[in-house]
């Protein structure tokens, strides 16, 4: 039933506690060592090493300690547990260094800490062993704990000078009355219910009655109202566990328990609406992604450095666990597992279930009733208080403030947890079975199973299955703390023009952007703001945290606590064609993309207003308040009414399901169309023309006869049209997209001749258009899109970067053929339709291009989209393009 964690008989305990306290002591010590490797492993320079030699300080302190500790117990109790003392001493070991490499000055003061508490566990190991002194004294002992918590109600003060005032004391030396008060409330509750409950109740009848109870109650009550008025609702909260659970291990009552529950649950909601941080608190406990950087930053900042961490940690002195406010006192659990991982999180946890496991063991072998009762509220105590802060660390629970026990910062904390391990060592080493209390001790001893369970998957929940998507928030500052050390990957052109690297030296890398008009498509990184476009996309590959050498990136991140270089990009994009896009786009406010039909690669993309990544720091501010949006990506995230941009793709549909022929005559085409008070006509006043077909009407645009299309065809049809040419899907291409339209409702013949000539539900991005009309014009069909060709490691060879989607066929080649033709397709001249799309506003109106050019064996698909102009400008850019890729012989 009980832990123990050598199965070898033959040793004594003596040796045992030995051998225990060696192994702690050996891993200490090359935790100690680690740090004062880390800062020559993270600047890979040798003459950095040893840069920190103060915490060692804490090595022979701890030897020290332990060795009187173990010099006293063999006078006093020879019989003792002798993993207690190993396991409290490796947590307190653990902290010390941990607290050292977090801020010096408070590992200075805490080794100082460490020196009283060793002090006064030497002092209570030479007391009496009954323990006397507490169990006659109870009322005295809890009315100078009472009196201390009155009296920081006038003199209560902060170590920093704020708030809250839980603490008595000055001149930098200062005592948390709570801390020893929980110490006291234990060793009152034990005295109480072994002397009270021992002669006046039976297991077979109800409860004492209430004046038995009542001197209880009134101590009880007291301390909790005292913490309520500091608003120490944490310590609060921990007394009525306290109480709830020493009373269910007195009288075996379950029901106890849940009213307790009740009670807590209660008292939580009042505090939420009476108190401000205990509302904020919860808050963040139940969504806190809303408020990242308000009042949920802690526990954001926390889930973070607990991904970041991992499974094996970042390398101790290595990671970045003072981003997270209070680490050092309420977050020292997340500070130790973003350097030591899941795996340490995990010790630290089996650590905690031992010493509890150890303490309920000593419970259950003491026959005096106040014994096990003093054993169990210690054991319990420490438990609750591991359980709740390393819950609120790690999201299980909502954040309270109370510390890690033997781990955290702070004096009174320490002391405390050392007079209640001296407590649990003298009442250690019995061999009798306590009969009394068997049911609700393996009741507890199960359920703090559970409980140890519970923080252990809810830690690997954040440390693996949601670390990836933690990791990579653009809130997370370990990113650009890594960007500093680790030379991040350039990102070129198809030709090798740089387009974004990094400059500096070690430990002061910068992002530069030599061409700031592939913005678009490459993004920001930026310190404060995070990353966009393909930096944010391909970051992995650029900071060096993936790549094909994953044993390379382990070892790089265990010795050095952060990746190798990253690795370089060449994108499809020619910087020459880039700078001719943006050129033509200057002055109006849309998107243009350029494609290679046949490849799929983009060849340039291009949205205005755009911004400059060189100075986004410095003009982040006019950027995000800009009304024009310069930070979304039109060719990509826009969405936009295509309106008569269909018209090709309906006709080459009712062609390839035999509805209409190109010849078929169009009645009434020059009629307008009316959508929403608006008139859709065609590009050019017409004459009326009884003669009209389908390729006039597609080459003036006009949209009656298309309504006409969309109606022969039917819902279905027509649904399965957007659907083949990719209307409805996401483009593959690693880029951020827009969410696309859903299917449109088509049951009215009003709404689907509104949705053929583009002006029902459906809108499209300019990069979904380019796809379909490569698709339209291209022999391989819809070709797979690629915005980034391959990745080169450090010193190593270029690697292909296949596409995410797959080509795709949709048109017959003579439907093909005849759609080319109707759009004036010819070898070495440029081609295309412009269409208009009205937005809904008044006299609003977008203008389209889409455009092809057949130059030698290769095919080239342009896409202009230009909000609040007419088509002529729009066709005009469009044209452009194609002739300056025609002149300048590309390819």
């Amino acid at each position: 039933m009980w832990i123990d964690i050598l199965a070898d008989q033959e040793r004594t305990s003596e040796e045992r506690e030995v051998f225990l306290g060696s192994l702690a002591f050996l891993f200490l010590l090359f935790t100690a060592l680690a740090l004062s490797f880390a800062t020559a492993a993270r600047l890979d320079q040798w003459v950095a090493f040893g840069d920190r030699w103060g915490h060692f300080l804490v090595l022979p302190v701890w030897v020290f300690g332990f060795w009187l500790t173990r010099r006293a117990l063999q006078r006093t109790n020879p019989d003792r547990d002798p993993i207690l003392l190993p396991t409290a001493f490796l947590l307190t070991g653990w902290g010390l260094l941990a607290i050292w490499r977090l801020f010096p000055s408070f590992g200075l003061r805490q080794t100082g800490w460490f020196i009283v508490s060793i002090t006064v566990l030497y002092a209570v190991l030479h007391g009496d062993r009954h323990l006397s002194w507490l169990r006659r004294y109870r009322y005295v002992w809890m009315s100078v704990g009472l009196v201390l918590m009155v009296l920081t109600l006038v003199f209560g003060t902060h170590p920093t000078g704020g708030e809250p005032r839980l603490w008595l004391g000055c001149c930098g030396v200062y005592l948390q009355p709570s801390e020893p008060l929980r110490l006291l409330l234990v060793a009152f509750l034990a005295s109480f219910l072994s002397d009270k409950l021992r002669f006046t109740f039976h297991r077979d009848e109800g409860l004492p009655s209430f004046s038995t109870l009542l001197p209880l109650i009134v101590i009880w009550s007291l301390s909790v109202v005292l913490l309520l008025v500091q608003r120490d609702l944490g310590m609060g909260m921990l007394f009525l566990a306290l109480l709830a659970l020493l009373l269910y291990l007195a009288t075996g009552r379950w029901w106890i328990i849940i009213l307790a529950s009740i009670f807590g649950i209660l008292a939580g909601a009042l505090g939420y609406f009476l108190f401000d941080v205990v509302g904020q608190r919860i808050t963040a406990w139940i969504n806190p992604w809303p408020d990242p950087i308000g009042g949920s930053y802690q526990v954001v900042q926390s889930l973070i450095a607990l991904a970041s961490g991992g499974v094996i940690g970042s390398g101790f002195g290595l990671g970045s666990p003072g981003f997270v406010p209070a680490v050092h006192t309420d977050f020292i659990f997340t500070a130790i597992t973003e350097e030591f991982g899941l795996l340490g999180g995990l010790a630290v946890i089996a650590l905690f279930a031992v010493l509890v496991s150890r303490g309920l063991r000593v419970a259950f072998r003491s026959r005096d009733p106040f014994g096990a009762l003093l054993s169990a509220g210690i054991s319990i105590s420490l438990g609750l208080q591991a359980v709740l802060i390393i819950g609120g660390n790690i999201r299980l629970l909502p954040l309270v403030g109370v510390t890690l026990p033997f781990v955290s910062y702070g004096g009174s904390s320490l002391v405390t947890s050392f007079l209640l391990l001296g407590i649990l060592l003298l009442l250690s080493g019995k061999t009798e079975r306590n009969e009394i209390f068997t049911l609700p001790l393996t009741a507890l001893y199960y359920g703090s199973l559970v409980a140890w369970g519970a923080l252990a998957v809810t830690l690997g929940w954040w440390t693996v299955y949601r670390a990836p998507i933690l990791v990579s928030r653009t809130d997370n500052p370990r990113r650009a703390v890594e960007e500093l050390y680790t030379k991040r990957g350039s990102i070129m052109d198809e030709s090798g023009e740089l387009l974004a690297e990094s400059t500096g030296s070690l430990g002061s890398y910068q992002r530069f952007y030599p061409h700031p008009q592939s913005a678009t498509v490459i993004g920001y990184d930026s310190f404060t703001y995070g990353l966009s476009g393909l930096e944010s996309v391909m970051d992995g590959l650029l900071r060096g945290s993936e790549g094909d050498n994953p044993i390379a990136i382990g070892w790089s991140q265990l010795t050095s606590g952060h990746p190798p270089p990253g690795s370089d990009l060449r994108l499809t994009l020619d910087s020459q064609l880039q700078e001719a896009v943006v050129d033509q786009l200057t002055g109006y406010q849309g998107g243009i993309v350029l494609l290679d039909a046949q490849t799929g690669d983009i060849l340039a993309m291009a949205s205005s207003p755009s911004y400059d990544p060189n100075r986004f720091d410095q003009e982040w501010q006019d950027i995000v308040t800009d009304p024009s949006s310069p930070l979304l990506n039109r060719v990509t995230q826009g969405r936009y009414q295509p309106g008569m941009v269909l018209s090709p793709y309906i006709l080459a549909w009712s062609m390839q399901t035999g509805i209409a022929e190109p010849g078929d005559l169009a009645p009434n085409f020059e009629t307008p169309v009316e959508v929403n008070g608006q008139s859709l006509a065609c590009l050019l006043t017409l004459l009326p023309d009884s003669d009209a077909d389908y390729i006039k009407a597609l080459q003036n645009g006009c949209p009656a006869p298309f309504v006409k299309l969309g109606l022969e065809l039917g819902a279905d049809d027509f649904n399965n049209l957007l659907e083949a040419f990719g209307f409805h899907e996401r483009p593959e291409i690693r880029l951020p997209t827009g969410e696309p339209s859903d299917p449109n409702d088509l049951s009215s013949e009003v709404t689907l001749g509104l949705a053929a000539v583009g002006q029902g539900n459906l809108t499209i991005s300019p990069l979904q258009l380019a796809r379909a009309f490569a698709g339209l014009i291209s022999d391989p069909g819809m070709p797979a899109l690629r915005v980034v060709d391959a990745y080169r490691p450090l010193e190593g060879d270029w690697v292909d970067i296949l596409p995410l989607g797959a080509d795709r066929q949709v048109l017959d080649p003579s439907v093909r053929n005849q759609v080319i033709e109707m759009l004036g397709g010819a070898q070495g001249q440029p081609f295309g339709q412009r269409s208009e799309a009205l937005t809904g506003e008044a006299g609003e109106s977008l203008g389209w291009y889409q455009g092809g050019l057949f130059n030698h064996e290769n095919s080239y698909v342009v896409v202009v989209v230009i909000e609040g102009q007419n088509t002529i400008i729009a066709e005009r850019i469009g044209r452009n393009i194609l002739d300056h890729m025609r002149s300048e012989g590309i390819p």
